[in-house]
């Protein structure tokens, strides 16, 4: 009998050996973060709306606590999400792809999705400056995340354009760091700033002063609509947490499909939680806008990150938009 026990025992614990490790717990506070401006309006939705604990509790993690941030741009963004203080970071393109190239092979950041394509105006108040040719090391242009954000990269792209591609980073001294609401009280208060790249609806209020006039719009330099802004996460975060992603990732679906088929009281919505000062019907007139889509289908992502690569800012290159963002994506029609 001890030996028919003993090697009972042994038995179960073959077979236990033999299967797979089990699946630890998905995270019980799951972080987001967004930045400001109607670009991040299907994340705001989210938010207001309680979309993302809705589809939590349909997954059965009602218990899930759900914390949202705001950060000023990019880097602060990856900065959270490699400490691991952050589960979802959104901004721009030229960001994101600066975290997926450094973290190839290991974290292995991608996109969730896009939230936008916008078109970011850079506006200028110095009347001596009709385009960008005409900058001169006395002008400051103020830029969120300046360096590293996809301003900043429209930037260099018009410049290479313009002065050729070895002259692609020729307006990197003038640049200036302020978020888009400092940046914008900075410029129309006359301070050392002469130009402002941003985005809506800042841009739009820029250009209500007297003398301000726009010299660049993004679109001129990608060729037609592109995406502004996305939203992204580790590999590890996606992998080890299938049920919390699955979740984000439908209520960011539904946010999206309720902004387009709700446009006033996604404006209402956006100008109560941000207190923008333009107003509802101004926000909506935006969303109705041509120019600007508040879409998940990524649009001419790669065409940006084969830019940075050809620069050296991207030590990788990416073979195909799919390699930028998790599979439940790749359905779409994605550039």
């Amino acid at each position: 009998m001890p030996t028919l026990r003993l090697l009972s025992l042994l038995i179960v614990a073959a077979a236990s050996a033999s299967l797979p490790p089990a699946r630890a717990a998905e995270v019980s506070d799951f972080r987001i973060a967004q930045q400001y401006g109607i670009g991040y309006l299907p994340l705001t939705i989210m938010k207001t709306n309680g979309l993302v604990e809705k589809h939590l509790k349909a997954a059965g993690l009602a218990d899930t606590k759900v914390t949202w941030m705001v950060l000023a741009s990019g880097q602060p963004m990856n900065d959270a999400l490699l400490s691991g203080s952050l589960h979802i970071a959104s901004g721009g393109v030229a960001p994101f792809l600066i975290l997926w190239d450094r973290t190839r092979g290991t974290l292995n950041v991608k996109a969730v999705a896009a939230l936008s394509s916008m078109p970011m105006y850079l506006v200028t108040n110095n009347p001596n400056v009709k385009s960008i040719r005409d900058f001169t090391d006395k002008d400051r242009i103020s830029m969120a995340g300046a360096g590293q954000s996809i301003q900043t990269i429209v930037l260099q792209m018009a410049a290479a354009k313009e002065f050729g591609d070895a002259n692609y980073n020729k307006f990197s001294t003038l640049y200036r760091n302020l978020s888009h609401p400092d940046g914008l009280a900075a410029f129309l208060s006359g301070t050392e700033i002469t130009a402002y790249f941003s985005s809506p609806p800042f841009q739009y209020e820029a250009l209500k002063k007297p003398g301000v006039r726009l010299i660049l719009n993004s679109y001129d330099i990608s060729g037609g609509p592109a995406t502004f802004l996305v939203a992204w996460a580790t590999g590890k975060f996606h992998d080890e947490n299938p049920k919390t992603y699955q979740a984000f990732f439908n209520a960011y679906k539904e946010a999206t499909d309720f902004i387009n088929a709700n446009k006033r009281v996604a404006a209402e919505i956006y100008v109560k939680d941000s207190k923008d000062k333009s107003g509802v019907e101004a926000i909506e007139k935006m969303l109705n806008d041509p120019e600007i889509r508040i879409t998940m289908t990524p649009e001419q992502t790669l065409p940006i990150a084969d830019f940075m690569s050809k620069t050296g800012t991207l030590k990788g290159k990416a073979g195909s938009w799919k390699d930028l963002y998790f599979p439940e994506l790749h359905n779409l029609p994605g550039s």
